[in-house]
């Protein structure tokens, strides 16, 4: 797996197929490989690039109180300068789209685009809530139980759950990854995210570049109200409202990667 030295740290990344850039960049304790179905989507027409987030997969964990957003949208600018590339269209996902949003914010001429899903600038109280929720009980939890008990009611819809084989599949897909998230690692990250929640609604005004904000009719994590506010934040930003929950990404991959690639089309060079 190819890996490199960047900001002090060993960082996992993956490139595929060939064209205009693409940075996918993850969100809370998820690895990369979670990008598989956008992977397959994007990369006929698009050089698709993937990375662990700093203490996910195959990524080093440092040692730290927590790791700032700002910290890991310098990581995702590493990346790109590695592997040579000056602008790329910037997907993130979750705690991703936040880290894309600082991404704009600090290396703005890096961003070709900004594609943020099922994200938000301002998480309310119930949302913050949830969050500590996870710091406090991930260490306490196997792998299975946390991703079944913890995680999976936030992150798909009640069909989707109420399917007792697809539930089952999930859950086996993700318990044959081989690095499961470490629970100093999901505080890490949640600790950046929560100190950087609310902090940037002016820089965020900023942003000029082409922006979708794509979220799930039915996420009950990231709800549509985070989303419709982020898009109105930004200069010219289109909201897009498709199938699925938090984890739409996966559950309805079609419809997201359809909407994706709608966009990614129409951005101008």
């Amino acid at each position: 797996m190819p890996t490199a030295t960047l900001n002090g740290i060993r960082v996992h990344y993956e490139t595929y197929g060939a064209g205009d850039p693409v940075l996918l960049i993850n969100g809370l304790s998820a690895p990369a490989v979670n990008w598989l179905f956008q992977v397959k989507g994007l990369s006929p027409r698009y050089q698709v690039v993937t990375f662990d987030n700093r203490g996910v997969g195959e990524t080093e964990m440092p040692e730290a109180p927590s790791y700032p957003t700002s910290q890991m949208a310098d990581d995702a600018a590493a990346v790109l300068d590695h592997l040579g590339v000056a602008r790329a269209h910037v997907v993130g996902h979750s705690m991703g789209g936040t880290i894309a949003m600082e991404l704009a914010i600090r290396h703005p001429r890096r961003v070709r685009s900004l594609a943020l899903c099922g994200t938000w600038a301002d998480g309310d109280g119930r949302f913050l809530h949830t969050i500590g929720s996870w710091m406090a009980v991930w260490g306490q939890l196997g792998a299975e139980d946390r991703f079944r008990h913890l995680l999976m009611p936030w992150l798909y819809t009640p069909g989707f759950l109420a399917d007792k084989a697809k539930v089952a599949e999930t859950v086996t897909r993700v318990l044959e990854y081989p690095f499961p998230t470490k629970t100093e690692a999901l505080q890490r990250q949640a600790q950046g995210l929560l100190d950087w929640n609310g902090t940037r609604r002016r820089e965020i005004r900023r942003i000029r570049v082409p922006t979708l904000v794509l979220v799930g009719r039915e996420d009950n994590l990231t709800v549509p109200a985070f989303s419709r506010a982020l898009a109105a934040m930004i200069p010219k930003a289109r909201l897009k409202v498709i199938p699925g929950g938090h984890g739409f990404t996966i559950e309805c991959s079609e419809a997201f990667n359809r909407a994706l690639l709608d966009f990614l089309k129409g951005v101008k060079r």
